[in-house]
């Protein structure tokens, strides 16, 4: 797929990237990038290759800001259905006053709900730390 909008090559770009070490949202990747050949040609092509390292540091902050948002909106959204936060709906599960707390849809709202809730945790503190790093 040839990508001409930064849409597309950040989507790309999120499919195609390999550390040479692990990466994980708890630490901030200070190792060897590589990326797609036609990616890095789709990149240098929209930015120019002097301006490519500062440009990828922007669009993977944009990338992790916008998953980010993303699990933000889906957790606004069991908020609302449910009316309280996750940590209060855990409670009520433990206690056993969720309605329909055995159906699949209920069983399957809480670990997705969970699951995003442990997923924003990761990411607030790499998104701060990106935030911080090129702002220097």
């Amino acid at each position: 797929m040839h990508c001409q909008d930064v849409a597309c090559i950040v989507q790309k770009l999120k499919k195609n990237l390999v550390t040479t070490s692990h990466l994980c949202y708890n630490q901030i990747m200070t190792t060897a990038l590589q990326i797609d050949q036609n990616v890095y040609d789709a990149l240098v092509a929209s930015f120019g290759k002097d301006a490519l390292e500062t440009r990828i540091d922007n669009i993977l902050l944009s990338a992790m800001e916008g998953l980010l948002e993303k699990h933000v909106k889906a957790i606004l959204m069991f908020e609302e259905k449910y009316g309280v936060s996750f940590p209060e709906f855990d409670k009520m599960w433990d206690e056993g006053r969720i309605p329909d707390k055995n159906t699949h849809a209920v069983e399957s709202d809480y670990i997705d709900w969970e699951m995003l809730e442990m997923e924003k945790k990761d990411l607030l503190p790499v998104v701060s730390r990106l935030r911080t790093l090129l702002r220097k």
